[in-house]
């Protein structure tokens, strides 16, 4: 239930309160005053265009925001991926949720939640489950088929719509369970096609066992064997430098140095510092000389060691043109390859096993499918009968309603519902689209929800001039149905006609006025008592002091106790 709307610079509406309560809520106004400018705003809410030229001129932005009762049970009853589910994620109590749409005067619209930005497919999901809006562009709606399912499926119960809604998660499922099974057959099939090709790569891979760690350990080698030579004369050099001949290397230099100044440290101990420094230099020169020594005996490879290590890197190199770049990569592609190899070879008890979930599943959405036709085939009958004992009372006595319900050849069959309408006595059915004219189309409009209506208690209804073409005597019963409807839920009704708003629990009247720098602006009061007659002598067409016209005011009024 709407427990309150407010409305802020749309069109020409700058502020408007609106708290409907229960039963039934008419809105009314002068021609241009606004009314539709009420629907436009809740049209917002329900995910709507939002135009920016809808800002008052002179204002930031637009805001349209409602207070909603959440029903007890409601969150539970969506699907886990609905749009919905959103607005339970940022609402800060499950039981009363605040849903807003903002459009500014320049940029983008936003809704919100709570506060909080919104998208505006959650929002409006949400407020599509819990507000029924009705409006004449709705006939355009009415006469398609996926709008007649709804209302049929409404009228034959909660356990038809249950039925439908678990129709609908099986069709998915099903789609997933298709799009995976056929993604894991384009696998195996593509290992089928490659499999050689995979096998080869595999093999030649194992063969080289290749290792980033070795592969620089070999090209570092190939650097030193290629120049041994060099490297060995160099080598050959230092050890003669450091060593000598025994008596002119610089090892023997530093001895005789270190000794010299040892005699010397006795008479000056300053000299001990030295003394220090140069055992440090000539145990560093032996290390160097050890090191030089056993590099040189190194280089003295076996024969054939730098053919061996060219031919090794030569197979590293033709794997890393082949499936590389780089060693890194032909070993990632390999993995790769190996796995797509394993996976082939349980891929056709995994693919059977995918195949039997999604018959499985099929087998269940038949079963629905057929269930939920059987529902509708029942209740099609019932809700011809009901909408024509309806269509009686509303001026269109004889017209008859037929309910076709076919299905397509399909795996799992859809039904498609046509509403087939004989307006008057005599002439030819056809679709509802065809047979009735504007006003007659209101009045089926008008009966069909009041009908689907009472199966579906838990939702709000917005008409917007459902009554349009409707006048007379037909008026009166309109403001009758519409009450009916109203009883034990919400329904909010835009009207121009006396008949219909006397029928009304409250009353919200929009009043034209201008603001101080002559632009038109619309404020919204609630009316009753002296003022609620007024507003139904000046939708009767008379001045509020006419006696006559109030004593027919205070008539209609009277009727609705």
């Amino acid at each position: 239930m709407i427990r309150e709307i407010e409305i802020r610079d749309l069109v020409v509406i700058e502020r408007a309160h609106i708290e409907p309560g229960d039963g039934l809520t008419a809105i009314t106004g002068e021609t241009g005053a606004g009314k539709t400018v009420v629907a436009q705003a809740l049209g917002l809410l329900a995910g709507g265009q939002a135009d920016s030229k809808a800002v008052r001129p002179g204002a930031k932005h637009a805001l349209v925001q409602a207070t909603v009762a959440v029903p007890d049970g409601f969150w539970e009853s969506l699907d886990p991926d609905d749009p919905a589910q959103q607005v339970r994620e940022l609402a800060e109590d499950d039981a009363e949720v605040v849903v807003a749409r903002r459009v500014p005067a320049d940029g983008r619209a936003r809704a919100l939640v709570d506060g909080q930005v919104a998208s505006r497919e959650g929002v409006a999901a949400f407020v599509g489950a819990l507000v029924r809006f009705s409006g004449q562009h709705e006939q355009r709606r009415l006469v398609g088929p996926a709008a007649q399912l709804a209302i049929l499926d409404a009228f034959a119960g909660p356990e038809a719509v249950g039925c439908e809604a678990r129709l609908r998660g099986l069709r998915r499922e099903l789609t997933r369970l298709e799009r995976q099974l056929h993604e894991a057959r384009e696998r195996r099939e593509r290992a089928e096609r490659e499999h050689e090709a995979l096998e080869a790569l595999v093999s030649e891979v194992d063969e080289v066992a290749p290792d980033v760690a070795e592969e620089e350990a070999l090209r570092a080698e190939r650097g030193r064997l290629a120049h041994a030579e060099r490297l060995a004369g160099a080598a050959a050099t230092a050890i003669a430098l450091l060593d000598g001949d025994g008596d002119s290397g610089a090892l023997t230099a530093a001895g005789q140095a270190m000794r010299a100044i040892e005699q010397a440290s006795e008479i000056d101990p300053a000299l001990r510092a030295v003394l220090d420094d140069l055992a440090a230099g000539e145990a560093a020169l032996q290390e160097a000389l050890i090191g030089v020594r056993r590099y040189a005996d190194d280089l003295g490879a076996e024969p054939g060691r730098l053919e061996w290590v060219e031919e090794r890197l030569a197979r590293y190199d033709a794997l890393s043109r082949r499936y590389g770049p780089g060693t890194d990569a032909v070993i990632a592609r390999c993995e790769d390859a190996r796995a797509t190899l394993d996976a082939r070879a349980t891929g056709e008890a995994a693919d059977d096993a995918l195949a039997a979930e999604r018959d499985a599943v099929l087998g269940r959405a038949i079963a629905s499918a057929g269930e939920l036709r059987g529902m509708r085939e029942e209740a099609a009958p019932r809700l011809a009968t009901a909408v024509e004992a309806a269509l009686q009372d509303l001026a269109m006595a004889g017209a008859t309603l037929r309910v076709e319900i076919t299905s397509d050849d399909a795996e799992v069959p859809r039904d498609r519902v046509s509403l087939v309408l004989q307006a008057n006595p005599g002439l030819p059915e056809a679709p509802l689209a065809e047979a009735a004219s504007g006003g007659e189309l209101s009045r089926v409009l008008l009966a069909l929800h009041a009908v689907a209506a009472a199966a579906d208690p838990g939702v709000a209804w917005v008409f917007d001039e459902v009554d349009a073409g409707i006048g007379g005597g037909t008026a009166a019963v309109v403001g009758e149905r519409l009450a009916e409807m109203a009883m034990g839920r919400q329904v909010l009704v835009i009207t121009h006609l006396p008949q219909v708003a006397a029928a009304a629990d409250r009353h919200y009247r929009l009043v034209k006025g201008a603001a101080e720098d002559g632009r038109a602006i619309t404020t919204i009061e609630s009316v009753d008592g002296d003022a609620l007659v007024d507003e139904i002598c000046r939708m009767l067409g008379s001045p509020p002091d006419d006696p006559a016209a109030r004593g027919h005011a205070r008539e209609l009024l009277a009727r609705r106790a």
